[in-house]
């Protein structure tokens, strides 16, 4: 009979975790050690982020990943309010959940997305109805500057292709608070490499859209080197491995059974 293999301990997690993000921990066995079991961290960031709680459950293989937006009413109706905030909720639960394999264990990471008004991303809402305007959302991931996600009506109608594409963009946007936390401006602001960091032009050598297998949520594709049908940009779109665990590494942290 085959030995079936044993549980990822808590220290090889943290120090994968770590160390595939690029953010290594240095002597965590004697730190550990020495610490009376408290996590002492070679990047002070390190689960920190007030807007993201993760509780890590190795025994069955799950991550939970909680993260707080504040949403802003600004001048929609209470009905579309309510609305907006469900498809935004619905679609970074949707992109951002997924498995992830951590030091060879393969971990089921669920985000929940929710409403909260302290410790949370400020996020104004708002509905564009000109229907000769695609208004472009925005989360600069900057203190003191709110993040934008904006429901494009007018251009995509009120239900259906504008639902789909306020949850895909509201999943993005929250995105951008994951790679400024974890990585800064170059890699939030660049979208990892494929856009000009400040005027956002895609640039020259960022390559079109994969044939196959998912596309990275975050990053930008040069539409004119391989289009890609809007339908199929949202099936196959995806926060990518060292994105949720770049969430994970940022997120304050909590070890369960």
């Amino acid at each position: 009979m085959t030995k079936s293999k044993e549980m990822l301990t808590l220290e090889q997690f943290h120090a994968a975790l770590h160390k595939d993000i690029d953010k290594p921990v240095k002597n965590f066995r004697k730190e550990w050690n020495q610490a009376r079991h408290r996590h002492i961290k070679a990047h002070t960031k390190a689960h920190k982020a007030t807007w993201a709680q993760a509780t890590i459950l190795l025994a069955q293989k799950v991550i939970v990943v909680h993260v707080n937006l504040n949403f802003k009413q600004n001048s929609i109706s209470d009905h579309n309010y309510e609305k907006l905030k469900y498809l935004a909720r619905t679609g970074i639960d949707q992109y951002w959940s997924r498995f992830i394999n951590v030091a060879g264990t393969r971990l089921m990471v669920h985000v929940k997305a929710r409403h909260s008004d302290v410790n949370a991303i400020p996020v104004d809402l708002y509905i564009e109805t000109d229907k000769n305007k695609y208004a472009r959302s925005m989360n600069p991931a900057i203190l003191g500057i709110d993040a934008s996600f904006i429901y494009n009506k007018g251009r995509l109608g009120g239900s259906g292709k504008a639902d789909s594409d306020f949850m895909l963009i509201s999943a993005h946007e929250f995105g951008h608070s994951v790679l400024m936390y974890a990585g800064g401006l170059s890699l939030s602001w660049g979208h990892k490499g494929s856009t000009n960091p400040m005027s956002q032009s895609v640039k020259s050598s960022t390559p079109g859209y994969p044939k196959n297998g998912a596309i990275d949520l975050m990053k930008y594709y040069d539409w004119d080197k391989s289009r890609a049908d809007f339908d199929r940009r949202i099936r196959d779109t995806i926060a990518v491995d060292v994105d949720i665990k770049r969430l994970i590494w940022g997120a304050k942290t909590r070890w369960g059974n």
